[in-house]
């Protein structure tokens, strides 16, 4: 059975998403929240990877008709951790 090879082309497009994701990130969030969104991600917060594809996927739909604020960013941030079920071993 053949495994799948990604070949040039496959990373080519996945580095030109990523581009137009980082321009789309830079047009809808205010530089406050983009420095807030770069320091989650450099913790390797999966949240920070959630809220920005969720942000990507509002603009190319064109349901964002303004820039996301820092003190939004956070309440959208809460929102999310809230949300997450919490995982508690017993002993």
């Amino acid at each position: 059975m053949a495994q799948y090879q990604p070949d040039a082309s496959d990373e080519a497009k996945k580095k030109e998403l990523e581009a137009l994701k980082e321009k789309y990130l830079r047009i809808y969030l205010t530089p406050e929240a983009r420095y807030r969104l770069n320091t989650l991600k450099l913790a390797n917060n999966p949240t920070a990877y959630l809220v920005e594809d969720q942000i990507f996927q509002l603009a190319l739909q064109g349901k964002l008709d303004h820039q996301i604020t820092d003190e939004e960013l956070k309440e959208l941030l809460i929102k999310l951790q809230s949300t997450r079920k919490e995982i508690r071993i017993r002993w």
